[in-house]
């Protein structure tokens, strides 16, 4: 009885089986453009990673060349990922940007502004310690660190 209900199952499943449909996508409203005249206010201790922009990256292609341009990129991303293993062993709160206006609030002292949209700006790094914002080396992560936060 066993051997007869084998072959009835397999028939009755390779039946159900069937190829799925590609669902129609309906028309819906376009994302909203990111604002990047929009300011974020930063009052707690934080590291700052930046990453450019797809408008920034052709730029800097440009400048670099395209071989060039490629190896400082993934030279670029492999700190960057380094100093995230980093930061989050530490606890340090991160904050990825890739434009905008960042605006850091120290006590006592007046806001430093931070516009990620500048052409200046490729990959790069601060850290704001609560009271002051300071650009760090992403090759000396930890040492900048030590420098920085502590």
């Amino acid at each position: 009885m066993r051997y007869l209900l084998l072959p009835v199952v397999l028939l009755a499943a390779c039946q159900e089986a069937k190829p799925i449909e590609e669902k129609k996508h309906e028309a819906t409203e376009a994302a909203p453009v990111a604002d990047h005249s929009a300011t974020t206010h930063i009052t707690t201790p934080c590291a700052i990673l930046y990453s450019p922009d797809s408008i920034q990256l052709e730029r800097l292609k440009k400048e670099a060349g395209e071989e060039a341009f490629f190896t400082i990129s993934e030279d670029y991303q492999n700190y960057i990922s380094d100093a995230k293993i980093f930061l989050e062993d530490k606890g340090v709160k991160i904050i990825e940007a890739t434009s905008g206006k960042l605006s850091f609030e120290g006590k006592g002292k007046e806001p430093v502004v931070l516009n990620l949209s500048d052409t200046k700006y490729n990959w790069n790094a601060w850290y704001f310690n609560g009271k002051e914002l300071k650009k760090i080396d992403l090759t000396d992560i930890e040492e900048e660190y030590r420098r920085v936060m502590n």
